[in-house]
């Protein structure tokens, strides 16, 4: 058996993939901002657009504010060429508990 990572929601890092739809995408961001405080957008190649995308939304509406951007090369083993990747950390804003207070967080 092949060991996993953390289940969704057990860290703070949301990773978009390029099938990610934008609304479910930015529901499952505000419950990561919701449980941890800040949330870490993570887009790698094509999705990297979505990203970005997230965290302007996210930041434009008032629900998070934009503390850092990296961006790194990432060399894939087996492969060549190289992959670009984008990190964008996000902190709740102060507004955010406001904003979001119908979202109620299940505990199982």
């Amino acid at each position: 058996m092949t060991e996993r990572g953390p289940k969704f929601n057990e860290t703070n890092v949301y990773r978009v993939g390029r099938n990610s739809r934008l609304y479910e995408g930015l529901f499952l961001s505000k419950l990561v901002l919701k449980k941890h405080g800040s949330v870490q957008i993570e887009g790698m190649g094509e999705s990297i657009y979505l990203a970005f995308k997230f965290g302007q939304i996210l930041s434009k509406n008032g629900l998070a504010t934009i503390k850092s951007i990296r961006e790194e090369n990432v060399e894939s083993e087996g492969r060549k060429g190289i992959n670009p990747k984008i990190s964008i950390l996000l902190e709740k804003s102060a507004n955010f508990d406001n904003l979001t207070k119908d979202i109620v967080l299940r505990s199982n």
